[in-house]
């Protein structure tokens, strides 16, 4: 296992409305993501602990019942294990974000490439 990387050098995944690279280990996923403005992430819940910081844009988040959050730059947002959750992205956004378990639902690569390629 490489224990050192450099963002640029991981390799970007090209998903809808935007891109993302992503590192694994066997506990906790990390990605680094650009969101085009007007995505929306529709309400949804998963098993694993997630943080995502906002390092630039805005964005409005939705956890459980509580009602919509909007969110700047600098924004951190924990969201618990199984809570549903939804996002839109009014601006281009740059977003860090934190799983645990890894998202092996999403990359199912992640036990044999730590970033997530097949």
């Amino acid at each position: 296992m490489q224990h050192y990387h450099r963002v640029e050098d991981i390799p970007a995944h090209a998903v809808p409305h935007g891109r993302l690279r992503l590192l694994s280990g066997p506990n906790l996923m990390a990605f680094w993501a650009e969101w085009d403005a007007n995505t929306h992430v529709a309400r949804h819940a998963h098993p694993n602990e997630q943080i995502t910081w906002l390092i630039a844009g805005r964005m409005d988040f939705k956890i459980g019942d509580e009602p919509v959050r909007s969110c700047g730059s600098g924004s951190v947002v924990v969201v618990p294990a199984d809570v549903p959750h939804e996002v839109w992205y009014r601006e281009p956004c740059t977003i860090f974000e934190m799983f645990n378990p890894p998202r092996a639902d999403l990359f199912p690569a992640i036990d044999r490439n730590p970033y997530g390629i097949a």
